[in-house]
């Protein structure tokens, strides 16, 4: 994927087809956890853009591999 910022609300909407489970919402985002290996991380939805940074590192800590990942966007 070559876009230099990502929408947070459709990055969300690709987590949950991938089978993360939104455990709750907070101010400053999203928690959202893999129910693969029961990671968790927040996406911060304060903004209405991502940058690519931000979405690797959302990627990371949930343990998800980018290319499976970017199938369900």
């Amino acid at each position: 994927m070559r876009h230099r910022n990502l929408k947070a609300r459709k990055v969300v909407k690709a987590l949950i087809k991938f089978g993360c489970i939104i455990k709750r919402n907070t101010s400053h985002g999203v928690i959202v956890e893999n129910s693969k290996n029961n990671k968790s991380t927040n996406v911060p939805t304060h903004s209405p853009l991502l940058a690519v940074w931000i979405y690797n590192n959302i990627l990371r800590q949930l343990d998800i591999d980018k290319e499976d990942f970017e199938k369900f966007f």
